[in-house]
């Protein structure tokens, strides 16, 4: 009988050597509001991922002059990951979404499984001016286990603390995914960019113990242009990312993960629509 990935990331929590055997990783960078398209759903429900990582605010449309606005859709967008999450039978890192409670707004992202909803974490270092200074801080950093994988979110400029990496790692994730939304910055060089991620996902996978899973969306978000700077980094080191010249560009990246945290390997598969 084959193992499942639950009994496959225990070995590998475990630091045992299993090359034959994988978990299987999906990040998908592309634009908000397009939803998964047909040339990628295709090979995800060929190849279905034990994990599938949306970016943050990706069920922002175009039309929408704020992220707030998506805050009207909720309930559509939670029933859109429910269908998503229960077609490829998979765990899915939600996304972000902006949820009204109580009178305040937070970027919110769900993990579900197969349909169920797992849990939610809110953004704790929301933008000064994120949705047009609306989004609240949320209060509680948190780690899911779900199929035996010890699972932490953290939103885009959650990454810029240490502090993030740090309160992560007293909860123990095995891997940590993190939604983003990237501003282009047009005269920023290759070489500050390699130093940038170096700086702040190689050390925050030391900080945390974990390995990293950026998750990037392209093109543009309420009038802002982007750029999809996926990526994948285990302690000290970046393991993968998108190059430069393919910032603006959608893709799959579907990673095969084996070996163990200090000594991941990673069987990499970039499809662009």
């Amino acid at each position: 009988m084959a193992e499942s990935s639950r009994e496959i990331q225990k070995r590998l929590i475990k630091g045992v050597d299993i090359p034959d055997q994988i978990l299987k990783i999906a990040l998908l960078q592309d634009r908000p509001g397009s939803g998964i398209r047909r040339p990628y759903m295709d090979k995800l429900i060929a190849e279905p991922p034990d994990i599938l990582a949306l970016p943050e605010y990706y069920f922002v449309e175009t039309g929408d002059n704020s992220v707030v606005a998506s805050s009207f859709r909720k309930e559509e967008i939670i029933e859109e990951l429910r269908r998503i999450s229960s077609t490829l039978g998979c765990i899915l890192v939600g996304g972000s979404v902006v949820e009204h409670v109580n009178g305040s707004l937070y970027n919110r992202s769900y993990l579900l499984d197969s349909g169920d909803i797992i849990g939610f974490y809110d953004k704790i270092h929301p933008y000064d001016n994120e949705g047009r200074g609306l989004i609240k801080e949320g209060m509680e950093y948190k780690v899911f286990e779900d199929r035996g994988i010890r699972i932490g979110i953290l939103i885009c400029a959650d990454v810029l603390y240490r502090g993030s990496f740090e309160n992560l790692r007293g909860l123990r994730p095995d891997l940590i995914f993190v939604p983003t939304t990237s501003p282009y910055k047009p005269i920023e060089s290759r070489g500050a960019k390699f130093a940038r991620d170096r700086r702040i996902f190689a050390d925050g996978a030391g900080r945390a113990g974990s390995i990293i899973f950026k998750v990037c969306a392209s093109g543009s978000i309420a009038g802002h242009r982007l750029q999809g700077r996926s990526l994948i980094a285990s302690p000290g080191k970046i393991l993968w990312r998108i190059e430069p010249e393919f910032e603006d560009r959608t893709a799959l990246i579907i990673a095969g993960l084996s070996g163990d945290i200090s000594q991941p390997r990673l069987d990499m598969v970039v499809y662009h629509a």
